[in-house]
């Protein structure tokens, strides 16, 4: 089935072009202190702690007092982050698609719910793919988050195009909803392989 041709193309961060796993964040923050991995769930996310870190309500340095504070660990904020943090690594196969669609000059951004710590430690281990993405909507520098409207809308009058016009994958339900109620072409993401199909119905046409 062919589908109109967007006019821009947005991509989710945290597993889509990047894999992760929240549980390896528990391990390294518990193993900071003497604490058990249902302790630090408790702090950083039943608390939403991280929710509100990644909605920009938060600084890095109030996380990290707050972590000390309920943790008892009296480690510097770098220790902290980096335990958060070195929990990343690149989907090689989606970001080859990426850098081909780069190439074929496929207008392209990034629109993700993430953390500042989260963000400066990808950035730091050397993923110059990113680079290829303008606009960046990052949940914390815009203070909203996926799935509610007003990211979407921020994303939408970045680009300049009709929401239609705007093609979106996300790893999760709740987000490719939220962008289809305003309106974009959004798809969700389960396998490179898919993303391609999901492309290529879209008159995009890569090597995979």
């Amino acid at each position: 089935m062919s589908l109109p041709s967007p006019s821009f193309y947005y991509f989710d961060l945290g597993r889509v072009l990047v894999e992760f796993d929240h549980e390896t964040a528990v391990r390294q923050l518990a193993g900071l202190g003497n604490l058990t991995l249902d302790q630090v769930r408790q702090i950083v996310f039943d608390s939403s702690l991280q929710q509100r870190y990644e909605r920009g309500q938060i600084e890095t340095a109030t996380f990290c007092e707050i972590f000390r504070e309920k943790s008892g660990v009296a480690l510097d904020d770098d220790a902290i982050c980096k335990a958060a943090s070195d929990i990343f690594s690149p989907n090689h196969q989606v970001v080859r698609l990426l850098e081909q669609m780069d190439q074929a000059q496929y207008p392209m951004g990034l629109l993700s719910n993430t953390c500042e710590a989260h963000w400066n430690w990808i950035l730091g281990q050397g993923n110059t793919f990113l680079q290829r993405l303008n606009p960046k909507i990052l949940s914390y520098r815009v203070g909203s988050s996926k799935p509610e409207p007003a990211i979407f809308e921020f994303a939408i009058k970045e680009t300049g195009f009709p929401p239609e016009q705007i093609f979106f994958v996300d790893d999760l339900p709740a987000n490719v909803a939220g962008a289809k109620a305003v309106g974009l072409d959004a798809v969700l993401y389960t396998t490179a392989e898919n993303l391609y199909e999901e492309l290529a119905s879209r008159g995009v046409h890569l090597l995979t």
